[in-house]
């Protein structure tokens, strides 16, 4: 009896030493990081407002954190590309990815034989931002109000497109929930980039885009594109005088796509919450706010364990929207 519980006493005890080595390694892990410079992995090509953004916080945390952190673009595949070469990585904090609303809530559900699990491959470190979409039309086309547009549409079933940068694109999510909410027959039209997107509706080729705001201000201020309505549940501080779509009798229509950093899955929790809360200082500076708001951008301020819940909150709801749309993976 005696030698039994001496037994389990120590199997307690071994127990409690290795956690105590253990979390007085990762806290020294954390302390000691980052050792070399950082990778931050961006799965879209240069140019984008992902892009942007990305380049803004890289060289916010090199100032933070010493070492450099250098920006590798990896297109491809839906984001998927650059995504499974993180999911791959060491989890030591020193690769990390600007995730979307594309490659962790949209391409688990719509692209086949994802190379990563968009849940379980990641630790998620800090949401960066928020971008509006805005439904807008050729300046040609004899509607100019949201109730016309729907009066439209439903007077003409079939004979409305709109153009977007390829299946499970914030462009092409917000048209499947515009179809949802409202019940019209409009007919989804996917381009290789947003760029050949836009030049569709600016032409006349397509009736109409749910675009992302930066990238249409020019056309709607030169009045080649009309904007009709905002897809978040709150107005566009770079279209303040255009109502939302919820606002215009479309209640509950709230989309909008994000980005943030994530981590390989299994990186110590003290450099994961290092890492958030220099991010967050960075997004709290004037001058990011001030290149956000010119970008569009709503800067995020969440815990690493709120993005976390963020991530798969949205994820759930991107679900919802595909199984409801009838979209099939490709």
């Amino acid at each position: 009896m005696i030698y039994r519980s001496s037994s389990k006493a120590l199997s307690v005890l071994r127990v409690l030493l290795l956690t105590v080595v253990t979390s007085a390694t990762t806290l020294a892990a954390a302390q000691g990081y980052p050792q070399k410079p950082v990778e931050l992995i961006v799965p879209y090509a240069p140019g984008g407002t992902n892009d942007v953004v990305a380049r803004l916080v890289a060289e916010g945390l090199t100032t933070e954190l010493g070492q450099p952190v250098i920006i590798l673009n990896k297109p491809g595949a839906s984001a998927s590309l650059g995504s499974a070469y993180v999911a791959r990585a060491r989890p030591d904090g020193h690769t990390l990815l600007l995730g979307s609303q594309g490659s962790h809530s949209a391409n688990p559900y719509l692209l086949r034989n994802l190379p990563y699990d968009a849940l379980k491959d990641f630790s998620p470190v800090a949401l960066i931002g928020k971008v509006n979409n805005v439904l807008v039309v050729p300046a040609a086309m004899p509607v100019r109000s949201m109730e016309e547009f729907l009066a439209y549409a439903r007077k003409n079933p079939g004979a409305v497109n709109f153009s977007h940068a390829g299946t499970g694109t914030s462009m092409s999510l917000a048209g499947e929930l515009f179809k949802l909410k409202t019940g019209v027959d409009m007919v989804s039209i996917p381009y290789q980039g947003s760029a050949p997107a836009t030049l569709a509706v600016v032409s006349g080729e397509v009736q109409s885009m749910f675009a992302n705001t930066t990238s249409v201000m020019q056309h709607i201020q030169s009045g080649k594109l009309r904007p009709l309505g905002v897809t978040s549940g709150v107005r566009d501080p770079l279209l303040p005088t255009v109502k939302t779509i919820a606002e215009q009798g479309v209640p509950g229509f709230d989309i909008q796509s994000w980005f943030g950093i994530f981590a390989p899955a299994q990186t110590p929790q003290p450099i994961v919450d290092k890492l958030n809360g220099v991010i967050r200082k960075i997004l709290a500076r004037p001058e990011t706010m001030r290149r956000f708001a010119e970008l569009g951008v709503t800067e995020g301020s969440m815990t690493a364990v709120e993005f976390r819940s963020f991530v798969a909150a949205d994820n759930a709801t991107i679900h919802a929207l595909v199984q409801q749309a009838g979209l099939k993976p490709e």
